[in-house]
């Protein structure tokens, strides 16, 4: 993708922001506090509104996450597990998170402490584990599938606009990694999904 590639993503972040603020400002009078703020750096600009949504959406996530008692990033967790047929080896969720392998260990113990996953050994590696759910664990796994915030919030894109923020983050991601010196890129999402 092309630096006008770069741009569809600042636009399209920028007119989602504008939609959403016009729906809370709608009727209302605005404070003479908003004030507009001169955007020299444009890479800056685009790298604070991807923190702030993300944030944002994060945050919607985690009060919505807060009744079963786990964090995003378990969630995260949770998810990986799963979609890997119930059984994962740490390495492959760190790879799946975008994580360092020593901050999923840590995760992984407050999980299994929680009792919501048991470290089990690999069948097919010597010296190795693998996490799988506990039944307590895949219960709340499949209540955190609901993602409503999420549906709410991304429900404002369309089809096209879904796709094309797709298609944009992928290549974000991807082009962080290898500048990162990744080893392994994570499967999931990828282009097409």
């Amino acid at each position: 993708m092309t630096i006008v590639g770069f741009d569809y993503v600042l636009r399209f972040v920028v007119r989602m922001r504008r939609k959403r603020i016009l729906k809370v400002s709608e009727g209302m009078e605005l404070s003479n506090s908003i004030r507009e703020y001169p955007c020299d750096d444009r890479d800056q600009a685009l790298w604070l509104l991807l923190e702030q949504t993300r944030n944002a959406i994060y945050k919607a996530r985690e009060l919505e996450l807060e009744q079963y008692g786990v964090s995003t990033v378990q969630a995260g967790v949770m998810f990986v597990i799963h979609t890997m047929g119930g059984s994962a080896r740490p390495a492959d969720i760190a790879r799946w998170l975008v994580r360092e392998p020593h901050s999923i260990s840590g995760l992984l113990s407050r999980m299994e402490r929680d009792g919501l996953i048991r470290r089990v050994p690999d069948p097919d590696r010597k010296n190795a584990v693998s996490v799988e759910f506990t039944d307590r664990g895949r219960d709340i796994c499949m209540k955190t599938f609901e993602r409503e915030s999420v549906r709410q919030i991304l429900g404002s894109l369309s089809e096209e606009e879904r796709t094309q923020l797709m298609g944009a983050l992928i290549m974000l991601r991807d082009r962080a990694l290898k500048d990162r010196r990744a080893r392994n890129k994570p499967p999931f999402p990828a282009v097409g999904c």
